[in-house]
């Protein structure tokens, strides 16, 4: 018996807390033996997929740093006179 199915799947799936991809496909064709590649790749969650050696968006840091503009420090009143350490 010759089959001549090729075909590409393309999903998106979601790994498990453990870093485990589970996959299910139905191809269609019952008890065969089948050739099945996997190419892995993550999907990039925003314009830019460039990360640093640690695993952090390019220029996150840079970005987040003083990202609360309407935080203000008040002014902390006068410092009390402290007599001098000997």
């Amino acid at each position: 018996m010759i089959f001549m199915l090729t075909d590409m799947i393309e999903t998106k799936a979601h790994t498990t807390r453990d870093g485990v991809l589970n996959l299910s496909v139905n191809v269609g064709v019952c008890d065969a033996d089948m050739a099945v590649t996997v190419l892995i790749r993550p999907i990039s969650s925003g314009a830019s997929a460039d990360v640093d050696a640690n695993g952090w968006p390019k220029g996150y840091f840079e970005q987040i740093a003083g990202s609360m503009p309407e935080l203000e420090r008040h002014a902390q009143g006068e410092f009390e006179e402290r007599v001098p350490l000997e």
